[in-house]
């Protein structure tokens, strides 16, 4: 897909979907789980003054995080922008889509996105994400990626938060489920597309890359913009 060409409408995540995202357990989990997997990514090594986008930042977790380590220069993109980050004043937020990042071109020293791939439409809209993502980086300025790769403890790990007799000991539990829910098709597909979503972040040719490894259900990768 080139520049000019245009992904198709974005399918944003219904009320429900949200709601269930929006569960104080979940959020609470996702910021524990969060700081964690931002170290992996190498955060702690990351200049404190970088201009850094957060693509689909969601609740604003990571970029909670960042600025808790520090960060001074921070800037939140997604479709809708949560209204709490949208009061806070350490923040820029922008509303947008991931697939058609509306930056200009070497903008940023760091891009993040984090367990968003999967929602971007398909190999299209990921592909689209990652040369945005590509355009408004800086030469030499870094792109940090997390979401699921396709593995069988993956599978059966989400197999297992979809089942009611499962799930119902606490609200975090029932929210994912309703979340799992409706991805349930777009995640499948992520899933069994996984070799080829491997080969578009390989495709960038970012040099040298700083991260590349796997956990038991999310890959880490972090590269550097060539000249």
């Amino acid at each position: 897909m080139s520049q000019d060409e245009k992904p198709q409408a974005f399918r944003e995540e219904s009320e429900t979907w949200k709601e269930a995202y929006r569960d104080p357990q979940l959020i609470a989990r996702r910021t524990r789980k969060h700081h964690e997997k931002m170290l992996r990514l190498g955060m702690r090594s990351w200049p404190r003054d970088a201009r850094i986008v957060d693509i689909a930042c969601g609740t604003g977790e990571v970029l909670r995080i960042l600025h808790a380590e520090g960060f001074t220069n921070l800037v939140g993109l997604d479709v809708t922008i949560d209204p709490g980050l949208a009061r806070e004043p350490w923040l820029e937020t922008k509303v947008g889509d991931g697939r058609s990042l509306p930056f200009p071109d070497r903008s940023f020293d760091i891009a993040v996105c984090t367990h968003s791939l999967h929602h971007l439409g398909g190999l299209d809209g990921i592909r689209s994400a990652l040369q945005g993502a590509a355009r408004i980086l800086k030469v030499g300025g870094r792109l940090a990626l997390i979401d699921h790769f396709d593995s069988v403890q993956l599978r059966f790990a989400l197999w297992c938060c979809r089942q009611s007799w499962l799930t119902w000991p606490t609200s975090g539990l029932r929210s994912f489920k309703k979340q799992l829910d409706e991805e349930w098709s777009y995640l499948t597909e992520y899933m069994d597309g996984w070799p080829k979503v491997r080969a578009l972040i390989d495709g960038l040719g970012f040099q040298p890359v700083e991260v590349d490894g796997k956990g038991l259900f999310f890959f880490y990768w972090t590269g550097r913009k060539p000249l």
